[in-house]
């Protein structure tokens, strides 16, 4: 049976370009394994559609690494995609017209470049768990490359951190997936539970270091160095701003 790594990454928008930091990882993930999967993946379902073409009679995942956006309840794919921004202020501004608001349901579908926790407690993928379970070896992990991803009992909010769903002053949309499972587990940790691996996740925001004369440094600091930014031909990842990349237990 071959171990295998795999490298899923989606839409960095401002924090660049996150084949970029794939890329790096990828070069070094093939000094352990002979079988290294880059894949971009910006919607839910292509997540699980990359696990799903792992068969596992000849392969298992050792290793799942994952660049993306993340809130504490969601990894966030597809962030900033535009088609997704455009539905869902279609729907904000179809449901003011009429007079009534986002449902769960409509915000679920919505959000189709997140996985949600609620995908892994109550969602679409927990009847096929036990397959997705299948497809790691006994000792695989997850990391979660990026922001926020263990920030546990997370509750939305619109606007500037209205989470009443009373309150008018602000228009009425991420409260809608507070309508169920609030507080939210941290995807990290759901994730974890859904896998039944372990999985590392960073519980702050995370920042952009480059690698300089053989030391991982801030690009901040790189440009105080040499006068400019890093460009992409320099290795790159991603690090809390506090503390480390936290493991998460099943």
């Amino acid at each position: 049976m071959e171990e295998i790594a795999i490298i899923a990454y989606g839409d960095g928008k401002e924090l660049g370009d996150f084949k970029i930091f794939a890329s790096h990882l990828e070069s070094e993930l093939s000094k352990k394994y002979k079988t290294v999967i880059v894949k971009y993946v910006n919607r839910d379902f292509q997540f699980f559609q990359l696990l799903n073409s792992i068969d596992e009679s000849k392969q298992v995942i050792a290793e799942l690494h994952v660049f993306s956006h993340a809130i504490g309840a969601g990894l966030f794919l597809g962030y900033g995609d535009s088609a997704i921004s455009m539905n869902r202020n279609l729907l904000v501004g179809n449901k003011m017209k009429s007079g009534s608001r986002v449902t769960y349901l409509e915000a679920v579908n919505t959000e189709k470049g997140a996985i949600q926790t609620d995908d892994l407690v109550s969602g679409k993928y927990l009847k096929n768990k036990a397959v997705y379970q299948s497809k790691f070896s006994a000792k695989a992990f997850l990391k979660l490359w990026g922001c926020n991803s263990g920030v546990k009992n997370w509750v939305y909010s619109d606007g500037n951190g209205v989470v009443d769903p009373k309150d008018k002053s602000v228009l009425y949309y991420w409260r809608a997936f507070n309508e169920f499972n609030v507080p939210k587990p941290s995807i990290a940790s759901a994730m974890a539970k859904f896998f039944n691996r372990s999985v590392y996740g960073a519980s702050s925001g995370a920042s952009i270091e480059v690698k300089y004369k053989k030391t991982w440094i801030s690009s901040k600091e790189f440009k105080t160095k040499v006068g400019h930014w890093p460009s992409g031909a320099l290795p790159h990842r991603l690090t809390p701003d506090i503390g480390k990349y936290n493991e998460y237990l099943p």
